[in-house]
């Protein structure tokens, strides 16, 4: 039976390496095809064992840390890339608790938590453990969460590619045909080689007024930019549709207001872009827990839940 925390232990040892030589081991270790052992290593990126350079084909631990949980909770959770196997973690402390994952799915690796009264707790586990004490991790990442930018500029798909386009009402791509000459603005979905899938913006900048004593205003052309798939779904739909979702829990003394802990659901038609989903994850260490329709993200305080949707600029529904 595949043991998910013995697999990120050996990455842990291994530090990096290819990215198809993992696939092929991961899938040899699970027994399964290449598609399922590629949605399981996302799924690590976002609890943040590893970096996953998908376009280079490396991957990389990360380093294994000890940080808060937002809130008063007096309680910690292990990140990263560890080197031992849950129950070296439990001997000095730690409680394990196993993920949920989806029926036809990988296993995930056990979150690991430590609870303690005092500082001087957490720091001689984490020494016994061999991991840094970093200050909440959930917090620093929400601070460093920005607004999209679209990045370098890139060429156009070929003339005669067939191409979805990705209606921002919706959040469904439907097909456009080839793109032309003359495509509309819009995030497009098309394939590279005939077999791998690519994303690109089409931007229309605004219209240039040139100075002089007759203002004049001339066109520029729009511009093509290669673009993360959920970040440029974020980016073109509209900022009313498929809003995120934020439910309170039951109330916590020293937990009120914009500290309150809660649920953050996302439409798995516009999931979190990494950055977004990890900053989620590291408010509990858990992964999200899917359905067929959506993403839900537990323990996650109302200002770090309304951090995401401002630098997603999507509206966020509170209950």
């Amino acid at each position: 039976m595949f043991d998910p925390d013995l697999f990120i232990s050996w990455m842990a040892e291994q530090g990096t390496g290819s990215l198809s030589v993992l696939i092929r081991d991961a899938s040899w270790a699970t027994g399964c095809d290449r598609q399922p052992v590629t949605r399981w290593l996302s799924r690590l990126e976002a609890l943040g064992a590893a970096t996953v350079d998908w376009r280079g084909g490396r991957w990389y631990a990360n380093p294994c840390q000890a940080t808060d949980l937002p809130g008063n909770t007096q309680t910690a959770v292990l990140t990263g890339a560890r080197p031992g196997v849950p129950g070296f973690y439990t001997k000095r402390g730690a409680v394990a608790a196993p993920q949920q994952h989806e029926q036809s799915g990988i296993p995930l690796p056990t979150a690991l938590w430590l609870q303690y009264t005092e500082q001087s707790r957490l720091h001689a586990f984490a020494a016994e453990v061999s991991a840094a004490v970093v200050p909440c991790a959930a917090e620093t990442a929400a601070r460093s969460l920005s607004a999209f930018d679209p990045g370098p500029q890139t060429a156009p798909p070929a003339y005669d590619s067939a191409a979805e386009l990705l209606d921002p009402l919706t959040g469904r791509f439907r097909p456009v045909g080839p793109v032309g000459r003359r495509p509309a603005p819009g995030l497009y979905k098309y394939k590279q080689f005939g077999q791998v899938d690519r994303y690109a913006l089409l931007r229309e900048p605004p219209r240039q007024t040139a100075p002089g004593p007759r203002t004049r205003i001339t066109a520029v052309e729009p511009t093509w930019h290669s673009v993360d798939r959920r970040a440029g779904i974020h980016h073109a739909l509209r900022p009313s549709a498929l809003p995120l979702h934020w439910k309170a829990d039951r109330p916590v003394p020293g937990q009120v207001g914009r500290n309150a802990l809660g649920r953050l659901t996302a439409d798995r038609r516009a999931p979190l872009p990494l950055a977004h989903e990890r900053t989620a994850v590291l408010c509990t260490g858990l992964a999200s827990l899917r359905t067929a329709d959506t993403e839900h993200y537990d323990g996650v305080p109302f200002f770090i839940a309304e951090r995401i949707a401002r630098t997603l600029q999507r509206r966020l529904e509170t209950a």
